[in-house]
């Protein structure tokens, strides 16, 4: 392989760069599109992130405008969250249907009997709030109310006496939930919050409070917090996993596309040491375009059908475009088992390990190691003297055509 092939091959590589990186650019920019087209679509139709916020107990503090916060003896929470996704374009969004029921008992520790002010606030003012109950000491709550200003009422308590509210509804939001303590208290006691998931693959939220217990249920987790007098200005939160998107991860897997190529490139250039076989840079340009065939399919394809068949399609083709090519195109000198393999490998394995969150690294820095055991095993016995010799020698037959003629000879 002498220096002119060798600058025709990178510049087939940097042209496939050049078309990997536009391809890319526009799979990006059509992802980005879709989020912020239909993220607010979907919050405006499904919901936004929920933060229930405790409900507040006040008193008001006689002869001032001042109140003072009643910190309830009892706070039970039960939440279920049930993940159901919807996808919009070329993302899936993490949406799910909220159960939320609230138990709180406040008791009145005064010698005489006190108006408290109860105030629940929805965790949207522009949400929609099925079978809600609201009850106080078992008494239906039937007032008109408005979501945005939430529920007002008051409670008399005499001496020594308890009252409990309840409080149930179901909801829909995106992506995480919340729930917040009365910030006005700063204090919780005798808290028991449990939520239960049907995922298993649960996260939690950046400076939010991890929870006492995390079980696995029969259809996904069992989350629980307690406490018996719990001082925090955390909240309580918990990340709904999201899917694989697929316009983030076919972008990734393009803009990877020029590694792919280069480790195949290497694969043909030492199959044509070690083969003997005479590779023309358009056999060489030709393979970029079947390699680039799979990233075009799948860019496309990820809009119709479900990422891993639009993957394995893309593959498939591309696979078969490249080996029958090569076999066709040097008449059978071309090893094609090794071609495919090759291509497996550089290509389909490589693009697939970023299906796998976190092990793409890893898969290709085995794969490379792999490769280079490879080359060192079938190159090991080559005399590289003899092969750069027999290159320059072919090379020099190609520039100058009359050294391979028989002089003639002349008679006088």
């Amino acid at each position: 392989m002498n220096a002119s092939k060798i600058a025709a091959i990178l510049l087939i590589l940097a042209a496939a760069s050049a078309a990997w990186w536009v391809l890319g650019s526009s799979m990006h920019q059509r992802t980005q599109q879709s989020a912020s087209d239909m993220g607010a679509s979907v919050a405006s139709s499904w919901g936004a992130p929920l933060t229930q916020n405790a409900p507040t107990f006040s008193v008001a503090v006689p002869g001032s405008d001042q109140v003072r916060w009643i910190l309830p003896v009892e706070n039970t929470v039960t939440v279920s969250l049930d993940a159901d996704y919807r996808r919009k374009g070329l993302l899936w969004f993490p949406t799910y249907v909220c159960a939320f029921s609230g138990r709180y008992t406040v008791s009145n520790d005064e010698a005489v009997a006190q108006k408290l002010r109860f105030h629940f606030a929805f965790p949207t003012p522009d949400g929609t709030y099925d079978a809600f109950q609201m009850a106080i000491n078992g008494t239906p709550y039937t007032q008109p109310l408005k979501i945005a200003e939430g529920v007002d009422e008051f409670v008399e308590l005499q001496p020594g006496e308890s009252a409990e509210v309840s409080v149930a509804y179901t909801t829909r939001g995106l992506g995480t939930w919340w729930y917040r303590p009365a910030p006005q208290t700063g204090r919780v006691q005798q808290l028991a919050l449990t939520v239960n998931t049907n995922f298993r693959d649960v996260d939690y939220p950046e400076s939010s409070l991890s929870p006492a217990r995390a079980e696995d249920s029969a259809e996904g987790k069992t989350l629980t917090w307690q406490a018996t007098d719990l001082i925090t200005s955390a909240s309580i939160g918990v990340v709904v996993p999201e899917l694989l998107n697929p316009g983030p991860l076919t972008a990734r897997i393009i803009f990877f596309a020029p590694f792919c190529l280069v480790f195949f490139f290497v694969l043909v250039a030492a199959i044509n040491i070690v083969y003997r076989v005479n590779i023309h840079p358009m056999h060489y340009l030709f393979v970029a375009a079947g390699f680039f065939a799979f990233h075009l399919l799948l860019a496309y394809l990820a809009d119709l059908v479900p990422i891993h068949g639009a993957f394995m399609i893309s593959a498939a083709v591309s696979v078969f475009l490249v080996t029958t090519y090569l076999s066709a195109a040097l008449k059978g000198a071309f090893p094609w088992k090794i071609a495919a393999a090759g291509q497996l490998l550089y290509l389909v394995l490589f693009s697939y390990s970023f299906f796998l969150e976190g092990l793409s690294g890893l898969t290709i820095a085995v794969g490379s190691v792999i490769t280079l055991a490879i080359l060192m095993r079938v190159t090991a016995h080559l005399n590289w003297e003899e092969v750069f010799a027999r290159e320059a020698k072919h090379a020099a037959r190609n520039t100058n055509p009359l050294a391979h003629t028989t002089p003639e000879t002349t008679t006088d």
